[in-house]
């Protein structure tokens, strides 16, 4: 895992991290989302590259935002905006460094404490979710629910049936849903 170099994205980058990207998630982002990574200051994104050919296997994108309502903060939070490593380099522990970095990139005042942290995770990628609750994030719950079942975000993923897009994406299970869970927690290394 320590062999893989990771950096932030350049713009020569694009092409390849929007292949990647539609090689392991159905979500169909427009080309502004990858020119804000680069250019906005709130937003992040780092890459994995492979230490022999030096290609890309993994990326990890967030933003900083001041506060949020979603989860009920008027403190600075970074929202996890995409993820993904290819299956022949996951559980390397590439995914858990990606995030840590991202944070760190995101949180460069080291006197004041590292923000909270969310994303939104397909309410069928259960291997999403057992990654985040493993870094320490929690399934934010359902507002009044008695019973604390997680709050269900509806139609977050917008992308075709997947009948139409069998052959382009791999792991089509993991994104039967286009609703999605909220994961918040405090992650540090």
């Amino acid at each position: 895992m320590s062999d893989f170099t990771i950096r932030p994205l350049a713009s020569a980058d694009i092409e390849q991290i929007k292949k990647l990207h539609a090689t392991l998630v159905p979500v169909n982002y427009p080309p502004s989302f990858f020119l804000h990574l680069l250019i906005q200051n709130s937003y992040s994104c780092l890459i994995a590259l492979e230490p022999s050919s030096g290609e890309p296997v993994a990326w990890v994108s967030a933003s900083l935002h001041k506060s949020s309502n979603l989860i009920g903060s008027l403190e600075p939070h970074i929202q996890l905006l995409t993820l993904g490593v290819l299956p022949e380099y996951q559980h390397r522990g590439l995914a858990k460094r990606l995030v840590w970095e991202v944070i760190a990139s995101l949180h460069k005042d080291p006197s004041t404490p590292v923000p909270t942290v969310y994303t939104h995770v397909c309410t069928s990628n259960t291997p999403a979710q057992a990654f985040y609750e493993s870094i320490g994030m929690k399934f934010l719950p359902a507002p009044k629910s008695p019973s604390g079942k997680p709050y269900v975000a509806k139609n977050v993923y917008t992308y075709p049936p997947l009948w139409a897009q069998k052959s382009a994406v791999g792991n089509n299970e993991l994104f039967e849903s286009k609703d999605a869970y909220v994961l918040v927690g405090k992650i540090t290394a």
